[in-house]
Parts: C-alpha cells; sequence; structure tokens
C-alpha cells in the first residue's frame, strides 16, 4: 500500500492530480489511492458477502454511483489511482474469503487460483489494455505473501452486447452459454482441485450475476470446484 501511495504522490509531480471518483484535480494526501476526502464519504469500505445463485460473492465495497465512475475511470482511462483503489478492495474481499474458508476447512490457506472474467476482445482493442487482466495483476503485487495462480481458461462463444442498458432477464439472456474452457488451459483446472487451495472467480464488478454465474457454468460442466468470487465491488441485490 506505501507503494502504491508513493507512485502516485510522485506521478502527481508530472501530471495533475484528479480524484478518480468526481475527476476533479484535488491537492489532496495519497493515502486512500487518491480518492479526494469527499468523496470517500460516499464509498462504502465494508465487505459484503451476498449470492447470485449458488455462488458466494465477496466483494470489497458497496455499489456506489462514485464507485461506478472509480471503475469506469480504471477499465476506459486506464486511471492508475483507480486500479490501485479497486485492487485494494479486491484485497479485502481476498482477505475475508480466506479467513472464512481456512476456518470451515481448519486450514490456513495459502494457495490461491484466480479465474478471470475476460473481457471482450474488441473492448480490449478499443482501450488499448486488458483492465480485468491488470487489475488481478495488482492484486497480487499488494498480497506478496500468498501464492497465487492465474487460471486464464475462459473464452467467449459468442458476441456479448454491453450490459450497462440491460435488465436482469436481458442479461441472463445475453450471457446464456457466453463462456467455455479454452482447450489449451483444460488439463490445468484439475490441479488445482485440492483441498490446500482455494478457487475464485474475479470481476471488478458484480451485479445481476449474469456473468460470474455464466462463467461457473462452463467451469462446473467440467467438474471444476469454485469457490466463491471476489470482486471489487457488488450491488447488495440483483440489479442497480
Amino acid at each position: 500500500m506505501k507503494i502504491a501511495s508513493l507512485i502516485l504522490a510522485f506521478s502527481s509531480l508530472i501530471y495533475p492530480a484528479k480524484c478518480p471518483s468526481c475527476l476533479e484535480a484535488r491537492i489532496e494526501d495519497f493515502t486512500n489511492f487518491g480518492i479526494c476526502s469527499q468523496c470517500r464519504r460516499f464509498l462504502y469500505t465494508k465487505v459484503s458477502i451476498t449470492y447470485r445463485g449458488p455462488l458466494k460473492i465477496f466483494a470489497g465495497s458497496r455499489y456506489s454511483p462514485n464507485l461506478a465512475r472509480v471503475i469506469l475511470a480504471a477499465k476506459e482511462s486506464n486511471q492508475m489511482a483507480a486500479r490501485f483503489y479497486l485492487a485494494e478492495r479486491l484485497t479485502q474481499s481476498l482477505t475475508m474469503a480466506l479467513e472464512e474458508i481456512s476456518l470451515s476447512r481448519n486450514l490456513e490457506i495459502k494457495n490461491v487460483v484466480i479465474i478471470p472474467i475476460p473481457s471482450r476482445r474488441s473492448a480490449n482493442r478499443k482501450r488499448g489494455f486488458a483492465h480485468v487482466e491488470l487489475l488481478v495483476g495488482q492484486l497480487i503485487k499488494m498480497n506478496l505473501t500468498l501464492d497465487f495462480k492465474i487460471l486464464d481458461c475462459l473464452r467467449h462463444t459468442k458476441k456479448i452486447s454491453d450490459q450497462s442498458s440491460l435488465n436482469f432477464n436481458e442479461r441472463a439472456m445475453n450471457m446464456k452459454g457466453a463462456f467455455a474452457i479454452d482447450q489449451i488451459k483444460y488439463f490445468e483446472i484439475y490441479p488445482t482441485q485440492n483441498s490446500n487451495s482455494v478457487v475464485f472467480i474475479v470481476d471488478d464488478l458484480v451485479t445481476t450475476g449474469a456473468t460470474v454465474q455464466a462463467a461457473n457454468l462452463a467451469l462446473s460442466t467440467l467438474g471444476a470446484r469454485v469457490d466463491g468470487v471476489l470482486a471489487s465491488c457488488a450491488t447488495d441485490g440483483f440489479t442497480h
């Protein structure tokens, strides 16, 4: 966390510092990943646990319009401060998930398998970067005491429409059969199915849960175990 703060502070000497939540240039300390004090009041930093179907969602924050702008700043503008903040929320969700699962298994777990939700290739080409890939990379840098394995095994099987304007049923139909397992990664799934590791699907935001449930269906078809979903934030229910 201190390293991230130093990077942001150094960057502010070169580029005007803007809060990723309100996008206003402010003179602030950088101990909270560039989020200004005014916006911090509207960001929820308590880990929430909800369900989408059979999947347990560990979210580092509750969804809010301010946090939605932070996600947009990271996803569309590649803003470093925003991504650091989202990775910090992911870290909190990971900590809570590991504590709960370790307690239930009566075993300290250090091996973490991450299955990221892939962005549409067209979106990555347009942006010039893969947002979730960078987010997962930052999560790993913040948790060097853990042994991570990134299992980038999900691939899209059809064209996915932008879900921001879709309702619950439309999102479910949009994501139905949306994922399959990449054949190259097929045989990497089974070594993860032991009691000394945990397997998490990872995304920045969970709303209806249509995306993570579609991913889980593709994985469970092959007998893969998923212990939960890690998200930077999630809604309390199925819509926002």
